[in-house]
C-alpha cells in the first residue's frame, strides 16, 4: 500500500498534527541512516504516530516490532492504550512495565516499554534485541539513569547489529550530543530538499567513508521501492551520499525537528516572589476561571475557554491544591466589583489530580473525554499535576498553564547514603516544556509565578539522574552486559567518583561483587531479579532461611511468603493513610491493635496481609477506611507480591501445590488461621532477611533519643508515619528502607524496623570495620 493510500484513511486528529506532513521526510531518514534524532515539542505527535508510521510501512513485517521507551510505567501504558485506538486491529498494540504486561509473542507488532523494562531484556533475555526492527527512545530529554544505560546499551548492540534503528525523540534536546555519542566524527552541514537545514555526522575511524574511497557524489539510479514509497531518481542523491548499493550508509545519523505548537502562548511573570506557592497557583486558577466568564479566551459563547493545567512539585501540594480549589469552587461566592453577579463556582469546574503514585483508575480521568455532565453545565477541568505531565504524558485540551517554578527531584548523597528528594527550581528547559503545553488547541498562556529575572537565572538544563543517585543498579547492569571496567562503559553523562565508589562498596558489602569488582555466583542470581539489589538479596534471604536446618517448622513454611510481601509493600508508596484530627488518632490506634507488631513497619505489612490471605479475599472500601489503609496501595501491593511470587516459582521451583506461587497455598492459610506458629520467631526470621538486604542502611540510638547512621555516624529520624514511631519499643538498632527530607527539617526514614546489633556483625562485619 503506497503512502498516499494510507494517509487518506488517516482520521482528521491524525491529520493535523504537525509530525503528519514531515512522515514521508522521517520514514525516508529512517530508511537510510542507522540513527535519527527526532526533536518534536510535546503534542507534535511523535510517541502516538511514528510507532504507526513504521508499522503501515513494513518494519514489522515477519516477526519483528517496534518498540518505544518511555520513563514512566503511567506513560508507557497509556500510550498504548490511546494508539491502541487509533489502530485498525488493538492487538497489534501493547506495553511491558515492570510487573505487568499485555504483550503476545507473534501478535503485538507495536510495543510501549519503560527503560528499566527494556534494560532487563538487554541485559538477560534478549541481549542484541533481535526482534526489534526500530527502537525509540522517547523523552531522552529527562536523562533518567535508565535512560543513560540504555543509550549505552543500545550503542553496544548497534556495533553487532548495525540495522537496528535508533530513533531518539524529545521536546527538548540537544540534539547534536546525542548524535555525536552515537556516530560521532567530523560533522557537515547541508540543504534538505524542502529547505530545511539537516546535520548529518560521519562515524571516524575504520567505519569511515570518503570520497577518497572511490564513492560517487553524482546521483545514482534506485532499483527498489523502499519502505516510505518509490524513490524517484535523483532527488535524493546528494543526501544519500557515501552509502551502499540503495543509499543507505547505517553508521551515519541524521536530525529531523518538528514544529509541535500549533498556537503562541502569551507567557506572564509575577513582580514580586509569591510567599505560598501552592496558595497562589489556586488563586490564580480561580482568578481565571472568573476572568474568562464562561468563554474562551478570545470572548465567543462557543468556546469554553480551555482546561487549566497547573504544575506544583508534589503529590501532597497536588492533594492540598486540590482540596483548597474544591473548598473554594463548592462555596457560592460573589465575584469582585459586582455584587448582582452570583453564581457558582461548582458549575465552573471540576478539579483533577495527576501524579505518579496515583491509582491508574484516578489518573486516567484526567484523559478520558468530558463526561455528559460537564459538557451540559459547562464545566472546565483545573488539573494539578507535577512535572509528570511536563514531557511524559499529554493533557488535553489545555489553554492556561501555571507554572509554580518547583519540582521535586531525587539526590543521593554519597558521603552520607542518604537519598534526598528535595523540591528545588526547574530548569529553563522545563519551564519551556510547561509553557508549551498551553498552545495545543488554541492560543494560550502560562502564568509563571516567578519573575523573568528568575527565569534568566535558572540552570539552562536539569541535571541528568545518573550524577545525582545512587548507582548500585547502573554498576550491577553494567556488569550484566558483559563489562569488566566499568569506567570504560560509555555513558552521555560521567557519574562523579565519589557516587561509584559507595555503589561499589555497597555491592560488594552485599556480596553481588568480589575483590576483583567482578560479579560473584551471589550477583549473578541477583541480577535477574526484577527489583533494586536490596530487596533481591533479602529474598534470597528467605529462601536459605526456608532450607535451613536450624530454622523452625513452621517459620520455614511462612518464611519465603511473608519476606514477598514485605518486598511487594517495598514497591508502593504509603500503605497506611495518615490520620489528621486527634479523633482519627484515636480511631488509627483502635484499628492498629489487631494487625500492629511493635517491631516496626515490615511485620506490621505483613500481619495486615494475613487478614487477607486468611479470608482469601482483599480488604472492601469501607473496611480499608476503617483500618485507614490506602486501597489503592494494597491492591497494587498484592499484584506485585503475585508476580514476585510466580517469578520465585520459576526461578527457584516451589514446594509444591497447584496455585501460581505454593508459598500462598492452602498450607500458608491454615498456618496463619489457627497461628501455630511463634510469633516472635515470625517476626525476628522477617527482620534477619530485611537485615540481610537492608544493613547497609542501619542506624544506633545515641544520646538525645535520635538515631546515628553506622556508615558516617549521620543524624536520622524515624518518619512520624512510621509504626515504630508511635507504637515502637526502644531499640538499639534499626534499619530503614529509604530517606527523605523530614517536614521538620533533617532526614527522615522509613520503613524501619528494630534489629539486633549481633544480626549486623554477622552479616557484614568487614563493613562496619
Amino acid at each position: 500500500m503506497s503512502n498516499d493510500v494510507v494517509y487518506r484513511h488517516y482520521t482528521h486528529e491524525r491529520r493535523i498534527l504537525p509530525i503528519a506532513s514531515q512522515r514521508t521526510q522521517i520514514l525516508r531518514a529512517i530508511e537510510l541512516y542507522g540513527v535519527l534524532v527526532l526533536v518534536g515539542e510535546t503534542g507534535c505527535g511523535k510517541s502516538t504516530q511514528l510507532p504507526q508510521y513504521l508499522y503501515e510501512n513494513g518494519w514489522t513485517d515477519g516477526d519483528m516490532e517496534v518498540i518505544c521507551t518511555q520513563p514512566r510505567r503511567i506513560a508507557a501504558t497509556s500510550l498504548a492504550m490511546r494508539v491502541s485506538t487509533e489502530v485498525d486491529d488493538p492487538s497489534i498494540v501493547g506495553y511491558s512495565v515492570r510487573f505487568d504486561s499485555s504483550y503476545v509473542p507473534g501478535v503485538t507488532r507495536i510495543r510501549y516499554v519503560t527503560d528499566g523494562w527494556l534494560l532487563r531484556e538487554t541485559t538477560l533475555l534478549d541481549p542484541l534485541l533481535s526482534r526489534c526492527s526500530v527502537l525509540i527512545i522517547d523523552e531522552a530529554h529527562e536523562r533518567s539513569l535508565n535512560t543513560e544505560l540504555l543509550l549505552g546499551a543500545v550503542k553496544k548492540i548497534r556495533r553487532a547489529r548495525p540495522q537496528l534503528r535508533i530513533v531518539i525523540c524529545s521536546a527538548t534536546l540537544d540534539a547534536e550530543s546525542f548524535l555525536e555519542y552515537f556516530v560521532g566524527g567530523r560533522r557537515r552541514r547541508r540543504k534538505c530538499k524542502n529547505g530545511r537545514e539537516e546535520m548529518t555526522i560521519k562515524r571516524t575511524g575504520g567505519g569511515e567513508k570518503n570520497n577518497d574511497d572511490g564513492v560517487n557524489d553524482e546521483p545514482r539510479q534506485r532499483k527498489r521501492k523502499s519502505r516510505w514509497g518509490k524513490i524517484h531518481d535523483g532527488t535524493t542523491a546528494n543526501d544519500a551520499e557515501e552509502g551502499d548499493e540503495d543509499g543507505r550508509d547505517l553508521t551515519d545519523g541524521t536530525i529531523i525537528s518538528v514544529d509541535g505548537r500549533q498556537h503562541p502562548v502569551d507567557v506572564m511573570y509575577v513582580n514580586e516572589p509569591v510567599s505560598d506557592y501552592v496558595k497562589s497557583t489556586v488563586e490564580t486558577a480561580l482568578r481565571i476561571l472568573e476572568e474568562d466568564g464562561g468563554r474562551g479566551g478570545d470572548g465567543r459563547d462557543d468556546d469554553d475557554g480551555g482546561d487549566i493545567l497547573c504544575f506544583l512539585a508534589t503529590g501532597e501540594e497536588v492533594d492540598s491544591a486540590v482540596k483548597m480549589a474544591e473548598d473554594a469552587i463548592s462555596s457560592s461566592t460573589t465575584i469582585k466589583g459586582d455584587s448582582s453577579r452570583r453564581r457558582k463556582r461548582g458549575n465552573d469546574a471540576s478539579c483533577l489530580p495527576l501524579y505518579s503514585s496515583l491509582p491508574p483508575n484516578v489518573q486516567s480521568q484526567v484523559f478520558l473525554p468530558r463526561s455528559t455532565d460537564e459538557v451540559r453545565r459547562g464545566k472546565r477541568r483545573i488539573i494539578f499535576a507535577t512535572n509528570i505531565a511536563e514531557a511524559s504524558v499529554t493533557v488535553p485540551n489545555v489553554a492556561h498553564v501555571i507554572d509554580c517554578g518547583y519540582a521535586k527531584m531525587p539526590f543521593f548523597d554519597p558521603y552520607s547514603g542518604f537519598d534526598r528528594l528535595i523540591v528545588c527550581p526547574i530548569s529553563r528547559a522545563s519551564a519551556r516544556q510547561r509553557a508549551g503545553r498551553a498552545g495545543r488547541v488554541r492560543p494560550g498562556r502560562c502564568y509563571r509565578l516567578y519573575s523573568e529575572d528568575a527565569y534568566d537565572r535558572l540552570e539552562a538544563e536539569t541535571a541528568p539522574e545518573v550524577q545525582r543517585c545512587e548507582l548500585t543498579t547502573l554498576i550491577m547492569t553494567i556488569k550484566a552486559l558483559g563489562v569488566k571496567n566499568v569506567l570504560s562503559f560509555d555513558l552521555m553523562s560521567v557519574p562523579t567518583v565519589e557516587a561509584l565508589s559507595h555503589g561499589l562498596e555497597s555491592l560488594y558489602a552485599l556480596g553481588a561483587l568480589d575483590e576483583s569488582a567482578e560479579l560473584t555466583d551471589l550477583g549473578m542470581e541477583m541480577v535477574y531479579f526484577p527489583t533494586d539489589v536490596r530487596t533481591s538479596r533479602m529474598l534470597l534471604a528467605s529462601l536459605d532461611m526456608e532450607r535451613r536446618e536450624d530454622t523452625p517448622p513452621m517459620i520455614s513454611k511462612l518464611i519465603v511468603a511473608d519476606v514477598l510481601t514485605v518486598s511487594a509493600v517495598l514497591q508502593v508508596k504509603d500503605l497506611f493513610r495518615q490520620p489528621r484530627t486527634e479523633g482519627q488518632w484515636r480511631s488509627y490506634d483502635n484499628a492498629m491493635a489487631d494487625v500492629l507488631d511493635r517491631s516496626g513497619d515490615h511485620v506490621t505489612s505483613v500481619h495486615l496481609f494475613d487478614l487477607v490471605d486468611h479470608s482469601g479475599k482483599i480488604l472492601s472500601e469501607d473496611e480499608c477506611r476503617d483500618r485507614f489503609v490506602n486501597r489503592a496501595a494494597l491492591v497494587r501491593a498484592f499484584d506485585v507480591r503475585d508476580q514476585l511470587s510466580r517469578f520465585l516459582r520459576r526461578r527457584f521451583g516451589g514446594n509444591g501445590g497447584s496455585s501460581s506461587s505454593s508459598w500462598f497455598g492452602p498450607k500458608r492459610r491454615e498456618i496463619v488461621g489457627s497461628r501455630v506458629y511463634d510469633p516472635d520467631e515470625r517476626s525476628e526470621a522477617i527482620r534477619k532477611c530485611v537485615t540481610a538486604g537492608y544493613f547497609t542502611n542501619a542506624a544506633r540510638l545515641g544520646d538525645g533519643g535520635r538515631y546515628y547512621s553506622l556508615r558516617g555516624n549521620y543524624a536520622v529520624s524515624v518518619s512520624p508515619s512510621s509504626v515504630l514511631h508511635r507504637y515502637g519499643e526502644s531499640s538499639e538498632y534499626i534499619v530503614f528502607g529509604r530517606t527523605y527530607d523530614g517536614s521538620r527539617g533533617g532526614v527522615d526514614a522509613k520503613p524501619c524496623s528494630s534489629v539486633n546489633g549481633l544480626w549486623l556483625r554477622q552479616l557484614a562485619p568487614h563493613y562496619w570495620s
